[in-house]
């Protein structure tokens, strides 16, 4: 059984390797200033996307499953988007 300080100390490593996800997809927009063929860049970009993936897997595995769809439903694009107030009036 996990203590409850055992548990906050794997929801932070947890959220440590969900923010460390982000490291890969900055690193980006670096690709196109390096010195690489068209084929280097592409491999470079690919294991940067599945290198960030998976950071962001084994955070949500560490965290635990309600952290990470907490996590991941307050990131869903369409909630950034305001919703235009309506405006049917009939006169």
């Amino acid at each position: 059984m996990l203590t409850g300080g055992c548990a906050i100390e794997r929801k932070r490593l947890g959220i440590l390797f969900m923010v460390l996800s982000c490291v890969p997809y900055a690193a980006l927009f670096a690709v196109p200033f390096m010195p690489l063929s068209t084929s280097e860049s592409a491999v470079t970009v690919t294991v940067l996307i599945v290198l960030g993936e998976t950071l962001f897997a084994i955070g949500g595995l560490i965290a635990g499953r309600s952290l990470l769809e907490r996590f991941r439903s307050k990131l869903i694009p369409s909630r950034f988007r305001r919703k235009k107030p309506s405006t049917d009036s009939e006169e």
